[in-house]
């Protein structure tokens, strides 16, 4: 029987948010705390969606000199998986997470961490920007880490191959689409293998590609995105272009803006037309719509 035996458990958390660029730069005091890696768009471009890190404690990990990570922390002896996300959560951001959290999955490989042999179990999430920013910065530097834009979908394109060849892309990440004669499957690239290279200290990229690829569910098929992912980042009422643009930037694809419409409207039962139209931007007045429930979790956009 062997004597090596592991005793180490540990969470580790993906948490999205999505937000306007022009939002975000007018409610951020500090821009060191929101990282676009070479991605920083020109001018405001609309939605983008990000993942909360941290600066890596350089006391347990003193090879990570400077590099940021997922929050993280260990399993309690008397707590579940579920109970471990929400008390890191608290204590390493300060957040309630009353959100939907989903488990990602198990990461086990045995060098994974330098301590030694630590498993990890990865949950993921998306929080409202108005709830985060509240935590950004801070004694703990707490910070977001760009995952996708339309500014970093069209650059991708525009040095590798159109997006219609890929199953999504990200920074951390994508999926080639078979090949049309059926003798290649779909194939991940990784951070390690794109031209940016690693992006988050020890496997972390792994992990947030991977809750990305989960996230990406809620907008297939008849799934409403809203009430899988337990909330609305669009606010009470908002256009059809909003939620085409929103699930666009988390699905890392483009989809044909009236294809979109027709498709949604044809087939989804969780938006109500509110009688209203938006006459703030140039052009034509636009429908607007809001979620079949009231009761959900909605971000205040004021």
């Amino acid at each position: 029987m062997t004597t090596d035996i592991f005793t180490s458990s540990a969470v580790d958390l993906v948490i999205f948010t999505v937000v306007d660029s022009d939002k975000l730069s007018k409610q951020l005091w500090d821009d060191s705390l929101v990282s676009f890696g070479p991605y920083r768009p020109k001018s405001p471009e609309g939605l983008s969606l990000f993942v909360v890190t941290l600066p890596a404690d350089e006391a347990l990990y003193p090879n990570l000199h400077g590099q940021r990570v997922l929050p993280g922390g260990y399993l309690g002896k008397d707590e579940t998986l579920a109970e471990a996300s929400r008390r890191i959560a608290k204590q390493r951001l300060g957040l309630s997470l009353n959100t939907k959290i989903r488990q990602l999955g198990t990461f086990d490989e045995p060098n994974r961490d330098p301590r030694g042999r630590v498993l990890s179990f990865a949950y993921w999430a998306m929080v409202d920007f108005v709830e985060i920013r509240k935590y950004l910065g801070g004694r703990d530097q707490i910070g977001l880490e760009l995952v996708n834009s339309h500014h970093y979908m069209n650059t991708f394109a525009k040095e590798n191959f159109p997006l219609y060849h890929y199953d999504g892309v990200c920074r951390f990440g994508n999926r080639t689409m078979p090949s049309p004669s059926a003798l290649r499957g779909h194939a991940k690239t990784l951070t390690d293998h794109l031209p940016g290279g690693r992006i988050l200290g020890l496997d972390h990229d792994q992990m947030v590609f991977y809750a990305w690829r989960a996230l990406r569910h809620a907008f297939t098929g008849k799934l409403d995105p809203f009430r899988f992912l337990g909330l609305n980042p669009l606010g009470l009422e908002f256009r059809i272009s909003e939620l085409h643009e929103f699930t666009e930037i988390c699905r890392g694809e483009t989809i044909q803006r009236d294809y979109f419409k027709r498709q949604l409207l044809k087939n989804e039962t969780y938006l109500l037309n509110t009688g209203k139209t938006d006459r703030s931007r140039p052009g034509k007045p636009t429908q607007l719509y809001k979620h079949i429930n009231d009761n959900l979790d909605v971000t205040d956009t004021e």
